[in-house]
């Protein structure tokens, strides 16, 4: 991948615009590997994911039928076989509540499942599954890792946030995507990680509402321009 100049001249002007905030919230136990929380707008309602795929697995009774109809993974190998169609390697989550989920899912897949020879570690991708007159259409694909969905008043489908991470810069984006015309769009991006040479750590948090706009514009065209979305 090149490295794209306006990359660095994005982190350069907003480095010292960048705020991290931090809000009181209330903790639900959901299940394993995720947890719901209260935010302080009301009425407002937050999921939290930190999927553990090593204690991960297949609760609904419909999964394995849908990865192998998706014919995503290897029927034929058992167990936690690389390539096998088991919860080591993937986890579902539902898309919307007035529908099942063998019609709409979010399908987080293990960054082992698939090598990627460029990137440092592991990358987790989020695939966004609806059926179509009986049919399973990809709406959304990210290469990233959904950490959060939030309730949208009036809306059966809630806004998610997704992080995206460019190891060979070293930079990290929280970026939420809201459903339009049957797929989830770009919304805005609300906070940005990047590593200062000069401090030697990571610094960075939420972006400024000043610069909320021209921020967001630069990042959706990164996230295209390094193959992170589709």
């Amino acid at each position: 991948m090149k490295e794209n100049a306006s990359r660095r001249n994005l982190f350069l002007m907003i480095g010292t615009a960048l705020l991290v905030i931090t809000a009181m919230v209330y903790f639900i136990p959901l299940s394993k590997g995720k947890k719901r929380e209260k935010d302080k707008e009301p009425d407002q309602l937050v999921e939290k994911f930190d999927v553990d795929f090593k204690s991960n697995a297949f609760r609904e009774g419909v999964e394995f039928s849908l990865l192998k109809e998706l014919k995503i993974c290897d029927t034929t190998k058992v167990g936690n076989e690389m390539g096998a169609c088991s919860p080591k390697y993937f986890h579902f989550i539902p898309l919307n509540p007035t529908k099942p989920l063998k019609d709409a899912f979010i399908l987080l897949i293990n960054g082992l499942a698939f090598a990627d020879p460029e990137a440092k570690f592991p990358i987790r991708r989020t695939l966004i599954f609806e059926r179509e007159k009986g049919v399973l259409v990809a709406v959304n694909k990210f290469k990233g890792n959904i950490i959060e969905r939030r309730k949208v008043q009036g809306s059966d489908y809630p806004d998610i946030v997704m992080r995206f991470r460019l190891d060979q810069y070293n930079e990290k984006y929280h970026v939420i995507y809201t459903w339009k015309n049957k797929r989830y769009q770009f919304k805005q991006c609300e906070k940005l990680v990047y590593w200062d040479e000069t401090e030697m750590k990571f610094v960075g948090g939420t972006v400024l509402a000043s610069k909320q706009d021209s921020v967001s514009r630069e990042v959706e065209k990164i996230l295209k321009e390094e193959n992170l979305v589709d």
